[in-house]
């Protein structure tokens, strides 16, 4: 569960109930990201998959049905049927500086993850 999350462009910040934060990218090729998954785990696939083939071939081996987590990426199926990949960052503090820079967010080097991520969730949805 989460405390409160933004959207800036491809990058959703989430604030989580514990107050750690979490960056996500939604993956802009999502068929380049499964085939990245698959090779860095020895699944063997098939190139002619569609998107929803691949990606439920993915969780149904990796996940628990709905949802996978493969290296930096989840990989979730939606109740429509439809696939969404989001690569999630390890290096947090790294792209939430990367994610001020492109808002115009003035951030204070001092402070740790969760303060960063927090303001910056803030900033983000007071000017949408």
């Amino acid at each position: 569960m989460a405390k409160k999350s933004a959207i800036s462009g491809e990058f959703i910040i989430t604030v989580e109930d514990s107050g750690s934060i979490r960056v996500c990218k939604i993956a802009d090729n999502a068929k380049g990201a499964m085939r990245e998954c698959a090779e860095a785990q020895g699944f063997a696939y098939d190139s002619n998959w569609t998107t929803r083939q691949f990606g439920s071939k993915l969780i149904k081996e990796f996940g628990d049905g709905t949802m996978a987590e493969i290296g930096e990426f989840t990989v979730s199926k939606l109740p429509s049927g439809s696939i969404e990949i989001f690569q999630v960052f390890s290096n947090t503090k790294g792209a939430l500086r990367d994610i001020a820079e492109a808002t115009k967010f003035d951030f204070d080097p001092d402070w740790n993850t969760r303060q960063f991520g927090a303001k910056l969730v803030d900033f983000i949805n007071e000017n949408k």
